[in-house]
């Protein structure tokens, strides 16, 4: 009776849109009415209505022979969804004609409303306040993405790291065009730690791929490179439940707010243009505007925050040092990277057991030392067995040509 009551009423409100001299297409948009139904009930009188609604209401549905047993099927197992009751449907009715799961799943929703049979709800989650942290004690850190548009009306896929410190809302945001990898992750937290001022105690994430490769029952396994900077930093990780998002609300709300209010409607230049325009946007907007649930302003609160914080000083090494994959050193002084061998400077093997952090930067590879120096770098090349050098890992770098020149002369007896 309600639907029917329902159709009757749109029927009405697209008559009189029509005499207000609204077109086909503004009548669909403003009733929400796909433009063939608009059309349907335009072409009907009065009278043709009143008969396509009466013949609505006795239509019989296609599933109406199998009434008394999906019914009961329905409640004997109340949690059941449209998919099972299709599969019931064939495993006990074989002679059942082909019908959509749609047409199923709308069967079902009836027959749970005429013989009151609801699907049951799960365990509700209850709610409370959170206590307010103490300054300096933890920071909230989130990743995103977001589709951009360039001058040339190209679609541009932009990938952020979000670090939010949970007492002030002071905010930092990073961009990145590649897909969020560890190294820039580590990168983004240097350049938030320096834009905060200090380090926070307590670091809260998701169980993302860049932190962490798995849970072994309750033991978290973290990646190498982040593993290694957790040592650096003396960082204490809290790492939420997996697809539970509401466990950290304040940096949820974070993604969506530059979601929302910072990318829309802006036009990607290049990624240098973006993080500075994030940076101004952050100082102007997302920290100088009075918080929604504090009712503080998290600049004005971040000058008290930071007071709290641990000191920060910039790592001693280029976060590459930490960045990247260990391999061993063969003793004619190359490693072996995907079928082909790259050099290293005379003198990097030191026997057994040396090894070298391997990083792929684009097209090239760095490798560097385990204190973060880089000892070299190549164009990675595609083939196999290739033998990729530079002619200056032949000699001793740690004399000077001058040196060995002045050395050389000695041995000469005209040294003219």
């Amino acid at each position: 009776m309600r639907r029917q009551l329902k159709k009757l009423t749109m029927y009405n409100k697209v008559k009189e849109l029509l005499r207000e001299g609204l077109s086909i297409r503004q009548i669909s948009r403003n009733t929400g009415l796909d433009r063939v139904t608009v059309r349907k009930y335009l072409r009907m009188t009065e009278e043709k209505f009143s008969a396509f609604l009466a013949l609505q209401k006795q239509r019989n549905r296609k599933l109406q022979p199998y009434e008394e047993f999906i019914k009961q099927r329905v409640t004997d197992y109340p949690d059941c969804s449209a998919a099972q009751v299709k599969d019931w449907l064939k495993e006990h009715h074989p002679d059942l004609q082909e019908v959509t799961t749609r047409t199923i799943y709308s069967f079902v929703q009836w027959i749970r409303k005429s013989h009151d049979i609801p699907k049951p709800k799960g365990t509700p989650r209850y709610y409370q306040p959170v206590e307010q942290l103490p300054y300096g004690e933890q920071a909230q850190v989130d990743f995103g993405e977001y589709w951009m548009v360039n001058a040339d009306e190209c679609k541009v896929k932009v990938h952020f790291m979000i670090m939010l410190l949970s007492r002030s809302r002071q905010k930092f945001v990073c961009f990145s065009q590649q897909p969020i990898t560890t190294r820039f992750v580590l990168e983004a937290h240097e350049q938030a730690f320096a834009f905060f001022e200090g380090i926070p105690h307590t670091l809260v994430y998701d169980q993302d791929s860049t932190i962490v490769t798995d849970e072994n029952r309750g033991a978290i396994l973290y990646t190498e490179a982040f593993k290694k900077y957790l040592l650096h930093r003396a960082l204490k990780i809290h790492l939420c439940r997996k697809s539970d998002p509401e466990s950290k609300g304040k940096i949820e709300a974070g993604v969506k707010y530059v979601k929302h209010n910072f990318l829309p409607g802006r036009c990607f230049v290049n990624l240098d243009a973006l993080n500075q325009e994030v940076l101004l946007w952050l100082q102007r907007t997302a920290n100088a505007k009075e918080h929604a649930t504090t009712r503080l302003v998290p600049e004005a609160e971040w000058q008290v925050e930071k007071r709290h914080l641990r000191p920060f000083e910039p790592l001693p090494y280029p976060i590459s040092g930490t960045v990247g994959k260990d391999y061993h050193v063969r003793k004619d002084n190359t490693i072996s990277y995907r079928g082909n061998f790259y050099t290293l400077p005379v003198g990097t093997y030191e026997g057994p057991g040396t090894l070298v952090v391997l990083e792929v930067r684009q097209n090239t590879l760095v490798l560097n030392a385990q204190d973060g120096k880089v000892l070299a770098t190549h164009p990675i090349e595609s083939g196999k067995g290739i033998l990729v050098s530079n002619t200056n890992h032949r000699r001793d770098t740690s004399s000077k040509l001058q040196e060995l020149q002045d050395s050389l002369m000695l041995l000469f007896t005209n040294q003219e």
